[in-house]
């Protein structure tokens, strides 16, 4: 009830109004509509009420009627069902058409369907109606005109009238009935309307547009008549308003436009100018809607264009995993604000971790972190997703120090969990002020970089300016020395190493170890491993490892149905996807048997959950490799994954050999790894035996082979 009466007083108020206002003009001494505004309170109420404004509608035209045609009751009727009933039909098609949600979106949502259908097919249906009820009723003189069926040029300049109060003045009328029955439209109006041409962008071009359409609007509304005029500055709006779709809003665009053709309209002395007969005004109505929806859709594409630009352009500066801004926004927003704090935030363990339990596990980590430390930023502080285990945070300028200090307490306070199982990392974070932008920015990043993983170790804080000395000697060295460890690959300067490994009658194979010779310098691996790990470089330098080597063994061969040498692969070769059919290829090309090569791996790999590494694994022992796990007994290995071990050798650890004269743990550790090495037939490799009394506790422990410098040290494989 309360919706029936509201949509019955706007109706009794509004549509006399319409009528009132709706613009007429005198062509052959007979008085036409050039725009019959009722239509629009019509399609407005419906709009807005739906169902609820049909009955509301009925009687509100039905009294409107009564009052200024006082018709006959059959005739009243007809005209009742000529003025509403083609728009109840269409609205309900319309609603069958496209659900129950065809009144809202307007009026960017299906502008099409809704032009040929309210636009349109209304006024053709209203126009139709009266002409058939014209054929069975005589209605009185001041009403004839609309119901003839004499002249056909005046039956299409009433439906074009229809057309052009539905096609221009619709939606700034159920604008304004919005406001009026939610005020609170009002306000979200004019956010979307006139707030984002009114920027400090637009707002020179928008004021300087509305200006200049405001002053030619009035000279064609002045009494004064003049061919002039009517002549050229009628097209010239046409194309001002043409110049402005790529600059404004669909809505600011409709608005704008409407009150300019209501004002055309209605003081049309001079945008009628020549217009004295009948088809020179259909002729001009026609131009009027032909312009009308192409600024329309012209509107439509322009902004839609906006909005996809808006969206790339948000796209490139967002990272698609995480969804944080990336780097390039971070530079972004140096443009317009250069000056605060930059804090890189350094996750330990993360890298090793994601090894495991994959890339979404990261993902997870970092979205984690960014929702925790939201409510400990400050207005205008945003953070940043850096590729790897950081995030970047531009702060303001407000007791850095005391506040970073807090994050870090907190984050490493805070347990983080993926599937049920707590992630073990630490954090670590590095800041200094914002110097320059380009290149100089991007060293500076690099240095935080390398002081936050300093300081996670830590649990620490470091500001770069109080180590800004070490931080530039430092990456300055390793970016040279990632330049010599590239150019030693580019060169293939792979310098093979043999050591040991032998049983109690000293036979047995050689362990490969490498040193990369660059520039004439021998690199040994505490120096290039760790930077082959961290950019990437394992499945290559892996690689040109065991081609050195079979290119060595096709030179030399030596035929043998026992290993000849043994090799390390790092973790990250192991997880290639097309790891196992490279090597099998090189071993074919080579003309070497697998069974002539060990494969050493770390125990992370061989008892991670990852389903890349073990199903690499299973097919290296079936292409005929021994399996040796490095390094047995310091990380992931326990007796009962022991029970489960899919390999063949095991090495056990240097620190449960250095100490073992003294340490009576470490041989009794020793003594139950070979136990259960044996029960499973595996072979025990021993690893630092440095002496004699080392050699033979080994042995009668269990031990089947042993690698140390009592053995021999490392020799370049030629010797």
């Amino acid at each position: 009830m309360r919706k029936f009466f509201f949509a019955l007083i706007l109706c009794l108020v509004t549509i006399p109004i319409a009528r009132y206002l709706s613009p007429r003009a005198v062509v052959d001494s007979s008085e036409v509509y050039l725009a019959w505004l009722p239509l629009c309170i019509v399609i407005a109420i419906l709009l807005i009420f739906g169902r609820h404004g049909i009955l509301p509608l009925i009687i509100s035209f039905a009294l409107i009627n009564e009052w200024y045609f006082n018709l006959h009751l059959v005739e009243g009727t007809v005209l009742l069902v000529c003025q509403l009933f083609p728009v109840f039909l269409v609205c309900g098609l319309m609603r069958w058409q496209m659900g129950r949600r065809w009144r809202h979106g307007v009026p960017n949502k299906n502008m099409g369907i809704r032009i040929l259908w309210l636009c349109f097919l209304v006024p053709i249906g209203i126009k139709t109606a009266m002409y058939i009820a014209g054929v069975w009723f005589n209605y009185p003189v001041y009403l004839a005109n609309f119901f003839s069926t004499d002249s056909i040029i005046y039956s299409i300049i009433d439906t074009q009238s229809l057309i052009c109060s539905v096609l221009i003045f619709a939606r700034v009328i159920y604008y304004l009935l919005r406001m009026i029955v939610g005020p609170r439209f009002a306000r979200v109006f004019w956010q979307k309307t006139f707030v984002p041409v009114l920027s400090a962008k637009n707002r020179r071009f928008t004021l300087g547009w509305v200006a200049t359409l405001a002053v030619m609007v009035l000279i064609l509304c002045l009494p004064y008549k003049s061919d002039y005029v009517a002549g050229y500055l009628v097209p010239v709006i046409f194309i001002w308003f043409t110049l402005g779709i790529n600059r404004l809003n669909l809505t600011f665009i409709t608005l704008t436009w409407a009150i300019t053709a209501f004002m055309l309209l209605a003081y049309n002395d001079n945008f009628l100018h020549g217009v004295h007969t009948d088809y020179s005004l259909a002729f001009v109505m026609s131009v009027l809607i032909c312009f009308n929806v192409s600024i329309l859709y012209m509107t439509r594409m322009f902004n839609r264009s906006e909005w996809l630009r808006q969206r790339w352009e948000a796209q490139a500066l967002t990272d698609p995993l995480t969804g944080l801004p990336n780097l390039r926004a971070f530079e972004k927003e140096l443009e317009e604000r250069p000056s605060g704090i930059v804090c890189s935030i350094h996750m330990k363990n993360v890298e090793f971790l994601s090894r495991h339990f994959g890339l979404l596990m990261r993902v997870y980590v970092k979205q984690t972190i960014t929702q925790d430390l939201k409510p400990l930023l400050m207005e205008g502080e945003k953070i940043y997703q850096l590729p790897g285990s950081e995030l970047l945070l531009k702060l303001n300028e407000s007791d850095t120090q005391a506040r970073l200090h807090n994050i870090i307490d907190f984050l490493n306070s805070r347990h983080i969990f993926w599937h049920d199982f707590e992630l073990d990392i630490e954090f670590g974070a590095s800041w200094g002020e914002l110097r320059g932008s380009g290149e100089a920015l991007h060293q500076m990043l690099g240095q935080l970089s390398w002081l936050s993983e300093e300081a996670s170790a830590e649990h620490q804080l470091l500001g770069l300016s109080h180590s800004l000395q070490v931080v530039t000697d430092q990456t300055t060295e390793r970016v040279l020395l990632l330049n010599k460890v590239k150019r030693a690959l580019d060169e293939n300067g792979i310098a093979l190493y043999g050591q040991p490994i032998v049983d109690r009658n000293g036979e047995g194979y050689q362990e490969i170890l490498t040193r990369l010779v660059s520039d004439g310098e021998l690199m040994t691996p505490d120096q290039f491993i760790p930077i082959i790990a961290q950019f990437n470089l394992s499945s290559r330098f892996d690689m040109q490892v065991v081609e050195s080597l079979l290119r060595w063994m096709q030179a030399h061969p030596r035929p043998s149905d026992y290993a000849r040498f043994s090799v390390n692969l790092m973790p990250m070769t192991i997880m290639s996807k097309d790891f196992v059919q490279q090597l099998l290829k090189l071993f074919e090309r080579y003309s070497v048997t697998p069974k002539e090569v060990i494969i050493e791996i770390t125990e992370e790999q061989v008892f991670s959950d990852s389903e890349a590494n073990m199903r690499n694994i299973q097919q290296l022992r079936a292409a005929g490799f021994k399996i040796a796990i490095d390094d047995f007994g310091t990380g992931y290995s326990n007796f009962e994954r022991l029970k489960q071990l899919q390999a063949d050798i095991i090495k056990i650890d240097g620190c449960f050999v250095r100490d073992i004269l003294q340490d009576a743990q470490d041989a009794m550790i020793v003594k139950a790894i070979c136990e259960l090495a044996k029960a499973k037939s595996l072979s025990v490799v021993a690893e630092y035996v440095e002496n004699a009394e080392q050699r033979e506790l080994l042995l009668r422990s269990g031990v089947d082979y042993l690698q140390g410098y009592l053995l021999g040290k490392p020799q370049p494989l030629p010797e």
